[in-house]
């Protein structure tokens, strides 16, 4: 008889019968325990994979009874990995102007757009690597995840290779990847000044200029515009951001306007119409209006003289200067804007009900008309046309009001809560205004906060916590 009938063994698994253990009673007097015996006992029980055979050779030599031992481990999967995309571009820009020792801060070394020149590699494809199935050790297969391949990179500007793996640049330009596309546009680089030499600048892209611009020249830009050197009495207009590396000196005859932010050293004595925010760190006599945040940087960043309109806030380190120089700074929504928004809604609510009034009367010419015999019906009921024109003008300018009622929304929403911080000095001369509500300052103040509590405006203390 062999052991295996005379004794009993015991299989115990582990949690997903990943590992097996066994357990050996002491064999009948003068017989032993065989490899392929255990080898046998453990199939009996259903162990069909990764089976230690050096563990059973030591348990029948060194006489392992009575103790449980692990003698059989499932093997885990091996995970692979999709296919991803390996951009060999910079796509992380720096917008935060880097402190300089003095406190001041460098806007040179403010980035906002990478480019890349013809020919260059721009993104390398790594195909998916599929994994490795595992088992229990009842031999149940693991699933490794199926991996996925990814789809080709679509956008403009770039060219793919044979293998479909890598990608190079058509054009010298601007990359972008946003929305999953993949965009290389013409930049237009000027490594001179901009003066009557070169003429003004209207460009279909990014706009670089590694010089100065001079007084009296125009730069317009459907992109971004960046300017190394010092602005004079210059127009700047651009659909996404300005950066003024060296500031701008507009002797009251300069305008900028962007659609996205505005980054400079300096303004002076310009007119700004931002929609997005303002970094700087210095405002000097301009008119702002700004459709979020003015942040003046450093530790001598400073708004003197002049009006800033932020709807979104301001936070600066000086307001207004020792002389007393008249400085305005407005944050939140004016009462303007919630006066046209609340006559829009009543206009609108007076357009949808002619829209119905219209409707109504063009259904009972229609039943009129359906009454008749074919040969009575009118080929076109000039009421009919009447209506149906005054349908589409009335819907024209409900779609404009909708549209003018939305953006007052954006601004509403933008405007809760705004508040002025400023960090070190105000001075006396300094008009605060939140929303409706006014407040002259007499007096200097010091690391201050203007906040509106129901119709006034009340200062408060800046605490590092509050920072």
């Amino acid at each position: 008889m062999s052991i295996s009938q005379e004794v009993k063994p015991e299989v115990r698994f582990g949690k997903d019968n990943m590992e097996a253990y066994l357990t050996l009673p002491p064999p009948p007097e003068g017989q032993e325990y065989s490899v392929r015996e255990l080898m046998q006992i453990l199939d009996s029980k259903g162990v069909k994979y990764g089976v230690d055979q050096e563990m059973l050779i030591r348990m029948i030599s060194e006489k392992t009874y009575r103790i449980e031992r692990r003698v059989a481990v499932g093997e885990q999967p091996v995970e692979g990995y999709d296919g991803y995309y390996e951009f060999l571009f910079n796509r992380e820009f720096n917008r935060t102007p880097k402190e300089l020792p003095d406190g001041g801060v460098d806007y040179r070394s403010i980035n906002v757009i990478a480019t890349v020149n013809e020919g260059d590699q721009i993104a390398l494809y790594h195909p998916c690597v599929q994994g490795k199935n595992g088992f229990n050790v009842k031999g149940g297969i693991i699933n490794a995840k199926r991996c996925k391949e990814l789809q080709p990179l679509r956008g403009k500007g770039f060219m793919r290779s044979e293998n479909g793996e890598e990608y190079y640049a058509e054009i010298s330009g601007k990359i972008d990847f946003v929305n999953e596309r993949l965009i290389v546009s013409p930049v237009y680089e000027i490594p001179s000044d901009v003066d009557m030499h070169t003429g003004n600048v209207d460009f279909n892209g990014d706009v670089v200029i590694h010089g100065a611009v001079k007084a009296g020249m125009s730069i317009k830009a459907t992109g971004t515009v960046t300017i190394d050197g010092i602005v004079e009495a210059a127009d700047i207009t651009a659909g996404k951001d300005i950066v003024l590396k060296s500031g701008l000196m507009g002797n009251s005859h300069a305008l900028l306007i962007t659609k996205g932010n505005l980054y400079a050293k300096f303004v002076e004595y310009t007119n700004i119409d931002v929609r997005g925010n303002i970094n700087a760190e210095s405002l000097l006599s301009c008119d702002v209006v700004c459709g979020e945040k003015v942040i003046i940087e450093g530790k001598h960043g400073s708004i003197v003289g002049g009006i800033v309109r932020a709807v979104g806030g301001v936070v600066v380190n000086s307001l207004g200067n020792e002389v007393e120089l008249r400085t305005e700074v407005a944050v939140g929504a004016e009462g303007d804007v919630y006066r046209r928004y609340k006559m829009l809604e009543q206009k609108l609510a007076n357009s949808r009900k002619q829209l119905e009034i219209i409707d109504e009367k063009i259904k009972e010419i229609d039943k009129e008309n359906s009454r008749k015999s074919v040969m009575d019906r009118p080929k076109s009921d000039p009421r009919k046309v009447s209506l149906l024109r005054s349908k589409i003008h009335e819907n024209s300018v409900l779609q404009e009001d909708q549209l003018e009622k939305e953006e007052l929304e954006s601004v509403i929403a933008r405007a809760e809560g705004a508040n002025i911080q400023v960090l070190a000095t105000v001075h006396p001369g300094t008009c605060v205004r939140i929303d409706e509500s006014r407040l002259d300052v007499k007096t200097e103040q010091f690391s201050v906060k203007f906040v509106k509590r129901v119709d006034k405006i009340h200062m408060e203390r800046i605490t590092e916590a509050s920072i």
